[in-house]
């Protein structure tokens, strides 16, 4: 039960960053479309897979480790998404991954009322 929750919020968390960046996109152009889901995913990835780990029943790591982790890998993230694509405007980038750090939370806080 805990799993389908969790996975729930973060697939509607990802069609929500998605249709924001969709919005953003439509009046800001292609590269700001782009900015945004990328850095929407960069936090998001990591997100799945604590969700993951965590339900799995098999985790033998420490939830404080994972969740370690989770900011270790976005931070990675971050690292080789502008190294890979220097031409990424920070802005853009900052908001995906603002929503998509909050929105998780905010969706599990009100699905849970």
């Amino acid at each position: 039960m805990t799993r389908t929750h969790l996975l729930s919020v973060v697939t509607s968390t990802a069609a929500i960053v998605l249709g924001l960046a969709l919005l953003a996109g439509f009046l800001r152009g292609p590269q700001t479309f782009f900015d945004i889901v990328l850095g929407g995913a960069v936090v998001l990835l990591p997100t799945l897979w604590v969700a993951v780990s965590v339900t799995s029943g098999r985790s033998v790591v420490s939830p404080a480790l994972i969740g370690l982790a989770r900011y270790t890998l976005a931070g990675i993230g971050f690292a080789a998404l502008f190294a890979l694509r220097p031409s990424s405007e920070p802005l853009p980038v900052l908001v995906g991954s603002m929503a998509s750090l909050v929105l998780p939370s905010a969706l599990l806080m009100w699905r849970q009322r």
